[in-house]
């Protein structure tokens, strides 16, 4: 087995109404802060994700362990800091074969060990899906059994990851095609920014991206629900890191670090909270884990946040290289 006797011990504990066990989505967005109309920004209109916080719990205080996408997700899907797995450099260990330390796994080798079908829904022509990204910094040769919706129905339980890349300023040019884009004049920008035009442009722009991003979200609710899933499937929707501007992205400040999070359970429980208790995107894998009823691996470095076993921080650690 890749995973020690030690920590293999699995007790599918958290079944859903249906005593079923629960099937999970990850629903990752690139690049962006809590920015969104449930978190307050009225400029922005994110009626789907803003549905979603009211079915389930909103946090206001999640932050990434790293301030850049590959040494973040190596940390979230591994559950470790990037900095403890040698994962810490952007975009390293490309080509050298570099390999996970002894007792390390991706979380979906824990989810396969307890019987659970994992998947990386991409796109495949026009139907739902996202954009297939993982941008580990270690060699992972098949982090995932499958890649399309159509799996997932007849592979249960499962944990499927989506991947959402509308807000990376490099696919801006797509937000022209909103009716309802946010004006210039009306954005507050940040003390640190100068204000002139251009500084309001790609403030709209960026905001106008996170339009766009919740229609993929609304998308990808509304096919849980049109394959019948939906009920028995939680939702944890969060980003890889904050928004992509200046002093945010690859910067340790909360505008590099501070996301939004979201946890919508198959019994609505906690519905419509809103939680302001420190989470560290390490804590989403401990969490994700303790959910499906699979027990945390005792050298994993995220910790419980959500549950009877809940462990509440105190302080969250993050770095950048």
């Amino acid at each position: 087995s890749i995973v020690s006797a030690a920590i293999a011990v699995f007790a599918i504990a958290s079944k859903t109404a249906a005593g079923k066990p629960p099937n999970i989505l990850w629903i990752v967005a690139e690049d962006i802060c809590p920015d969104l109309g449930c978190y307050e920004n009225q400029l922005v209109i994110t009626p789907y994700i803003d549905r979603l916080a009211t079915q389930g719990v909103r946090y206001t205080n999640a932050f990434t362990t790293s301030p850049i996408c590959s040494a973040s997700r190596s940390a979230f899907f591994t559950g470790m800091y990037q900095t403890t797995i040698g994962a810490h450099n952007h975009r390293s260990h490309r080509d050298d074969d570099y390999e996970l330390p002894k007792g390390v796994h991706l979380i979906t080798d824990y989810f396969r060990q307890a019987r659970y079908y994992t998947a990386n829904l991409e796109k495949h022509g026009e139907l739902t899906g996202g954009s297939g990204k993982t941008d580990f910094n270690f060699k992972s040769t098949k982090p995932f059994d499958g890649s399309h919706w159509s799996q997932l129905k007849s592979n249960q339980p499962f944990f499927a990851y989506i991947n959402f890349k509308e807000a990376k300023p490099g696919h801006w040019d797509d937000n022209l095609q909103l009716i309802d884009r946010v004006d210039p004049a009306e954005v507050t920008l940040p003390p640190y920014w100068p204000d002139c035009p251009e500084a309001r442009v790609a403030l709209a722009n960026y905001l106008d991206s996170l339009q766009r991003l919740d229609m993929r979200v609304g998308e990808t609710l509304k096919r849980l629900e049109d394959e019948g899933i939906a009920d028995n499937t939680i939702v944890i929707f969060f980003a890889d890191h904050g928004r992509a501007m200046t002093r945010c992205k690859q910067w340790l400040y909360d505008g590099g670090i501070h996301v939004p999070l979201i946890v919508r359970l198959p019994d609505r429980r906690q519905a419509g909270t809103v939680n302001p208790n420190l989470v560290s995107a390490i804590d989403i894998t401990a969490t994700t884990l303790d959910l499906a009823g699979i027990e945390q691996p005792a050298n994993m470095q995220g910790r419980i946040f959500l549950g009877p076993a809940a462990h509440k921080r105190d302080f969250i650690i993050a770095a950048r290289d």
